[in-house]
């Protein structure tokens, strides 16, 4: 078992050259040959007919090796658009949106005005009651209310995920100006279970610089104290120079690295020039000293001293000065400098000091304006379509002696000679048409390798060309020149392999990016069966072709902050998670929305029997059913199975039977009713020939034919009702900049920590809740469901820990006995949800009190809901109908509703 430790990696070439190798493959064709035949067959000179033959195809193998070697963009050129789409591009693929503390500065210095920025974590401590298991942002024993609690009986913590962002400007605007457009950009770029408090400008530390200076004789006193004054205010604080895509390029750097991270607008920053432009902690006069040397015109210090502003004492002085933690040390007035050349002093003009200041900064600027306007994006090749599948028959390639080739035998011939040739022909008929689909293949290779699903044709054919006389030599001509009818033809089972080499090169693809979708593909199958796999292809292509966005914003939250109100419901507006979670469940409507509103209608049924059965029905907005079942089902499993077949076979109006009923009466009106049908069910009498039908009787079979297009048009639009609500508990927190909380604002908790259904003791720092539907065809699925717990865990940042729940009823659901539920949680946590959200983006840090209330309140009284099974006794089943009902009722201990014994 060790060896599975070891570090392995795949060779990138693996290509052997062979296939261009003429001898090599001539060699290798005798030799197996001779394996083969050398009993019968010891000739292998180049004079005999089969070895010709074998030389021929060796050439026509060496032009399909030299293709297959082209440059990769002209394989995959088209003749009109080239590689154009094709690829995604390096600042969309390799990007991401920040994610460390580094990426949040280059984020915000990026901004115009910021020179520096840097994340600090906001210290808000939270205070546990742990006895009568309350929060409280006061301490509970400072409180006489709780005179009675010990000091073990509370707990301090410290709430994570909560920042503070201090900038630093560059002076063109100020603090209040760009705060709006910080705290903008924070939130459109915030990462899961965290949120931004407080936005400040950093203090000032003022620092004391005293120094004689000499100057060479040629030296401009003006401007040697504009660049010492501008150095000293660099050393102070640092300020990050971006840098032009060339630039780095030139540097070593390679494209994974630079487009690694936040793509700005200003060029790019470099990691480790951003990393060393931290808040110094001291200023040091060694430091002072070197930058002042370096400096041209400067040729000796005579003296320096550093020291504090606010004392002028000699005891003050110092090599090294301490920084007040989370300040930049800044040049006060109290600085004087002095300059001489020789022995001799000179002044610097201070109107012509601040003049040389400005234009260094004009300087900056233009700078910044080049690297700006520079090119921010790698160059793709284009490509030179080399049209791949063009070929010739090698028929053309022997002797003419042969008679195969395009003037086909000269002189007079015998009947025996001509039927001989066209035997050859036939034979080699047999290679030509292989590499011509190996040729055709290889033309194709960028429809193969595809993510849109626009072609998903992955077997192609080609007819032979130049051949004399085809149609000699293949039955039905006109279908062989159809490419289409060709590859069906040449492909038999072409339906089954096609869709399973789509599969194949899907997996491929997906693995590129280190994801699977096997448990997916696998639970799929056993829930929808024969209908699964288009269902699979889909959600495969959906995320390779949304791969790019999802995984550059892969941690990102959802913007709360100043939204309009369609922006946070009935919105796209989700965090990244769930996006990538709805992309790997193959769930298509993205949008934060009312799960609880689902047109298809589950619901129990008691007959005179006192079994439970389960129907369905589906209605429009009017809450009109306009189609059910047409019979009850003994498991929640068989009725599922009946839907998918229903969504089906009902887009399609084929599949609607009209129907009149007979008159009792020769006076009566007629009367029409429709339903829809199974069509590959043969037998009309079969239980299984019609799966649904509309109960409403219609005066005219024009009446029937209508209503029947709003069930087709309706089962059109139905996506199902799977979705979740991802809800991040540090957004739940009451407003932090205040200490007035009111206890029943906070999330319940309890110390007991063996207690399930208890919130921990912290229950905002890095915790979230996922609520689904638990009614759903797959939602429904216990096994199903497993795999979606799972897959929760392994995508969620291993830091967050996640509280899951399968919760409520579609609305208006009933029992059996035709009552609703007690209290539909579904629906209440919507209204609750959408209500908090509608105040939270209203007022900002700050919460309102009782819509925070009723959200904390019905999400702390959560739990899942699950199917009811039930138990049997140890006798055999007395019928099948009760063996199949006790296998696929399964009791679950902790996943099961235990309902009648």
């Amino acid at each position: 078992m060790l060896d599975l430790l070891e570090h392995r990696t795949l060779d990138q070439n693996t290509a052997s050259q062979d296939d261009l190798d003429f001898d090599f493959l001539r060699k290798t064709g005798i030799d197996y040959i001779q394996s083969l035949g050398s009993k019968l067959w010891t000739d292998y000179n180049s004079h005999d007919p089969g070895i010709t033959i074998l030389e021929v195809l060796c050439y026509a193998l060496t032009d399909l090796g030299q293709r297959i070697n082209l440059p990769l963009e002209d394989l995959l050129a088209k003749k009109d658009t080239g590689i154009a789409g094709q690829f995604h591009k390096a600042e969309t693929i390799l990007r991401s949106k920040p994610v460390t503390h580094l990426d949040y500065r280059k984020l915000f210095i990026d901004v115009p005005g910021v020179r520096n920025a840097w994340l600090l974590k906001h210290e808000k401590q939270l205070f546990i009651n742990t006895r009568d298991n309350k929060l409280s942002y006061k301490s509970f024993l400072k409180n006489s209310e709780y005179a009675y609690l010990t000091q073990e009986q509370q707990e301090v913590r410290t709430l994570n995920g909560l920042y503070d962002l201090i900038v630093d400007l560059d002076g063109s605007r100020s603090i209040n100006s760009l705060r709006p457009q910080l705290m903008k950009l924070y939130q459109e770029n915030r990462n899961l279970c965290e949120d931004l408090i407080h936005i400040t400008e950093v203090g000032t530390h003022p620092v004391k610089v005293c120094a004689q200076i000499e100057l060479d004789t040629e030296a401009d006193e003006n401007e040697v104290k504009a660049q010492i004054l501008s150095q000293i205010e660099h050393y102070f604080s640092p300020a990050v120079k971006p840098k032009t895509l060339a630039e780095l390029l030139d540097k070593g750097y390679a494209s994974t690295e630079i487009f690694n991270g936040p793509l700005l607008e200003n060029g790019f920053l470099e990691d480790q020039e951003v990393q060393e432009a931290a808040l110094k902690t001291e200023v040091r006069q060694s430091d002072i000293i070197n930058l002042i040397m370096s400096i041209d015109g400067v040729k000796n210090i005579k003296a320096i001293t550093l020291g504090a502003c606010n004392d002028n004492t000699p005891e003050n002085t110092s090599w090294v000065i301490p920084i007040e933690s989370g300040k930049k040390p800044v040049l006060c007035d109290k600085s004087s400098w002095s300059f001489h050349k020789g022995f001799i002093p000179v002044v610097p003009d201070s109107d012509k000091v601040a003049d040389a200041l400005e234009h260094i900064k004009d300087s900056e600027a233009v700078k910044l304006q080049e690297v700006k306007d520079a090119i921010k994006h790698l160059e793709t090749p284009q490509g030179t379509f080399v049209n791949a599948s063009q070929t010739t028959s090698i028929q053309n390639d022997f002797p003419e002696v042969y008679g195969i080739g395009k003037y086909g035998i000269k002189g007079k011939i015998t009947t025996e000679t001509r039927a001989k040739a066209k035997q050859l022909k036939g034979y080699l008929f047999f290679f030509d048409q292989i590499l011509a689909n190996y040729f055709k293949h290889l033309e194709e290779v960028s429809t193969m390798l595809s993510v849109s699903g626009k072609e998903r044709r992955n077997y192609f054919a080609q007819a032979v060309s130049e051949i004399k006389n085809t149609d000699e030599l293949v039955n039905d001509f006109k279908s062989y020149q159809d490419p289409d009818l060709l590859t069906e033809r040449y492909y038999p089972n072409f339906e089954q392999i096609n869709l399973q080499k789509r599969h194949e090169i899907l997996d491929h693809l997906l693995a590129r990016f280190a994801e699977r979708f096997g448990e997916y593909a696998f639970l799929m199958r056993k829930i929808y069966g024969q209908f699964a796999n288009d269902a699979i292809i889909e959600t495969k292509e959906r995320f390779l072709t949304e791969y790019a966005e999802t995984s550059c914003q892969r941690a990102s939250a959802f913007n709360w902050y100043k939204q309009a109100p369609e922006n946070l419901w009935d919105s796209s507006n989700i965090s990244a998670l769930q996006e990538r979670l709805y992309l790997l469940l193959g769930i298509t409507d993205t949008n934060r929305r009312n799960l609880s509103e689902d047109a298809i209608e589950i619901y129990e049924e008691l007959d005179t029997d006192n079994i439970l059965e389960y129907r369905w029905r589906i209605k429009d907005g009017a809450k009109q059913i306009l189609s059910s079942a047409t019979k009850n089902y003994k498991t929640l499993e068989e009725l599922y199975q009946e839907l998918i077949l229903v969504k089906k076979y009902a887009l399609d109006k084929q599949n609607y039977k009209f129907k009149k009923i007979r008159k009792k009466n020769a006076d009566d009106p007629d009367e029409w009713y429709f339903v829809i049908i199974n069509p590959t069910v043969n037998d009309p009498k079969s239980e299984d020939y019609i799966i649904a039908r509309r109960i409403q009787k219609f005066k005219s079979k024009a009446s029937a034919v209508h209503a029947s297009k709003a069930v087709l048009n309706l089962i059109k639009t139905l996506q199902g009702n799977e979705g979740m609500y991802l809800i991040e508990h540090i957004l739940l927190r009451p407003d932090v900049t205040t200490t007035s909380a009111s206890e029943d604002s906070f999330l319940p908790i309890c110390s007991k920590r063996s207690a399930d259904t208890c919130e921990p003791l912290d229950p905002y720092s890095f915790r979230l809740s996922i609520v689904l539907p638990g009614w759903t065809v797959r939602f429904g699925n216990i096994e199903f469901r497993r795999f979606v717990e799972d897959l929760i865990r392994r995508e969620l940042p291993a830091h967050i820990l996640a509280k899951i729940c399968w919760i409520g009823y579609p609305k208006n659901y009933t029992d059996a006995a035709g009552n609703p539920p007690e209290e539909n949680e579904m629906v209440i946590l919507e209204e609750a949800y959408k209500n908090w959200l509608l105040h939270k983006t209203n007022m900002g840090q700050k919460q309102d009190p009782q819509s925070l209330i009723k959200l904390n309140a019905i999400l702390s009284s959560l739990h899942t809901l699950y199917h009811q099974g039930y138990l049997h006794n140890c006798k055999t089943a007395k019928t099948s109908e009760d063996q199949e009902r006790k296998s696929n009722q399964k009791v679950i201990l902790g996943r099961t509703h235990l309902g009648k014994i």
